[in-house]
Order: structure tokens, then sequence, then C-alpha cells
């Protein structure tokens, strides 16, 4: 009988620059390959994860943050861009691992700090998954982050979560989302008993996005990227995630079918399987789960990365 190590957890707290938060690390003898990082999205924490965590501790040990502006970490005026985040994230994972080599999965607001601190870091990344991702923020989006931000300060507590909802999940009855009621009431509620620092949270961290227009083209990352986002996904929509990973020397990109940008609450044990595999190396073809997932990539980046 094969028997597997029970995992290890460690609470750390830091400071830098003045900014205090909050991480874990979760370690396991029997890792089948580097450590993952994971950074969650807009009203995730460090334990936000759930049942996405529980399954990929069966691949690996795992790192879980709670960056400046997120989670129980200090507020993060908005006048700090993912440069800071960033650097707070490479503060961490130095802390931790040195300069040993990390996987790195980054969701919505996480993704780009993922990719920048991949694109600083290719020589200490393994590889890279992005979910729920986009390499540029088009009007429409910008709109409907204004609109909540709007409806925050002037509207009802519920204006305000129905621009949430509207904003992250595909509503329309005739398109099947998994778990979409369930995830529909858990949503609610969060939003519903979110606290005045939870709320100013968002608020800076929304703010964040519009006013830093700094993220750069996913071209200059070179290390193996799988884009992934719920075929449904009206905010960081397929098209959007399609054109992420077209930028990239060496990407892979799917949709999983039946779900929205709340793909990781929708479908958990699918991402846990893609990712899984992905960050393993095991082939992604014949998945029933998802669209036939692409292999995408900048020809001049492939160049680059094959010394040609």
């Amino acid at each position: 009988m094969t028997t597997v190590s029970a995992p290890y957890e460690e609470a750390l707290t830091r400071t830098f620059h003045g900014h205090t938060y909050r991480a874990r690390v979760i370690r396991r003898r029997d890792a089948r390959t580097a450590p993952i990082v994971l950074i969650g999205g807009a009203f995730q924490n460090q334990y936000a994860w759930g049942r996405v965590e529980r399954g990929l501790l069966g691949t690996a040990d795992l790192i879980t943050v709670d960056l400046p502006g997120a989670g129980d970490a200090d507020p993060l005026p908005a006048g700090y861009g993912l440069d800071f985040l960033t650097a707070a994230l490479d503060d961490l994972l130095t802390s931790v691992l040195g300069d040993a080599p990390v996987n790195v999965v980054g969701a919505s607001y996480g993704s780009a700090v993922a990719h920048r601190w991949v694109r600083e870091n290719q020589e200490r990344t393994v590889r890279l998954v992005l979910i729920g991702t986009m390499s540029r923020l088009p009007e429409e989006v910008r709109a409907r982050m204004r609109h909540s931000l709007h409806q925050l300060r002037y509207g009802s507590r519920g204006d305000f979560v129905d621009s949430v909802l509207n904003a992250m999940m595909c509503l329309a009855p005739g398109v099947a989302i998994m778990r979409r009621a369930a995830v529909v009431r858990c949503l609610t509620a969060a939003l519903d008993q979110l606290s005045d620092a939870g709320a100013a949270q968002y608020v800076q961290n929304t703010r964040r996005l519009l006013d830093h227009r700094e993220q750069a083209a996913a071209a200059e990352v070179r290390v193996p990227v799988l884009v992934a986002t719920g075929e449904h996904d009206p905010l960081t929509t397929p098209g959007l995630n399609r054109e992420a990973a077209e930028g990239c020397a060496d990407a892979h990109f799917t949709t999983i079918r039946d779900a929205d940008h709340l793909v990781h609450l929708e479908r958990p044990a699918e991402v846990v399987d893609l990712v899984a595999r992905f960050l393993t190396g095991q082939s992604l073809d014949g998945l029933d789960y998802c669209h036939p997932v692409e292999r995408l990539g900048s020809p001049s980046g492939l160049l680059d990365r094959q010394g040609r």
C-alpha cells in the first residue's frame, strides 16, 4: 500500500517596507515537482483556494500568501503599483526558498503579480499557470470596475453585490454553469458581510489596476505557461486569455467547460487535474472537461528560447 506523508504547515508574518503581510508554507516529503506558489484574486485570502489547495497538495509543497492589501495583511494604498506587490512576493520567496525554483499559479487579480514576478525571475521559475488573466485592461473591463466602485460608494450593498456578480459570473439562464447556484449564494453572502476594511481593500486594489498601466507584453515570459479560464468568463474573457497566451514563447491555452470567471469554485477538481498535469509535464490531450488544449507561442520568443 502506498503511504502519503502528512503535510506540515508553517504560518509566516513578514514586513516589507513598513507593510506587514502573511503567508503559509505547507510542506510534504513526497512532492513530485517544485513548490507551488498560489496568488489569488479579489476577495480572496490565503485560505480561499480550498479544494484546489487540498488537491494540489498531492503534487507539491504549497505557498499561499496575503500580500499587502489582501486578506489579513496591512492595507495598501492604490499609489503602490504591481511592482511593489511583486517585490513583496520576491521578499517572501527569497526568505523561504532562497534561489530554489518554484511553480507559480496566479488567478485573476493575482495573475498580474504572478506574471510580473516570473518575468523578472525566469531562472527561478519552472512553470507558470495563469487562470482568468489578460495582458491589457480593455475599456469595457475598466467600465465594469468603475461601476462596481460607484455602487460600493453610492449605491446599496445589494447594488454592489449585483455589480460584482454580473462582472464575474455568467448569469444567463440558458447557459450551463457547474455549481452556479451554490457559488452565487456563497459569493452573495460574502459580499453582503464584507467589512469596512474589506471594502477599503477592494477600492484600493481596483484603483491600483485602473491607475497603473504597467503589465508588459507576455512575450517576455519564456518559461512554459498554461493559460486557462471558464468558457463563459464575462470578465477576463476567453479572448483576452488567449491573447495573453499568444504572446508567450511556450504557452498552452484552453477553456474549461461549464464555468465562468469563478472556475476554481465551480470546477475545482478539474482545475486541480489540469494544473497538476501541466506542472508535472503530463499530457493535456483528450481531457473531457475542457476544450482541446492549444499550443501557442510567439515565434520570436520560441527562437530566443531555442537559441536560434
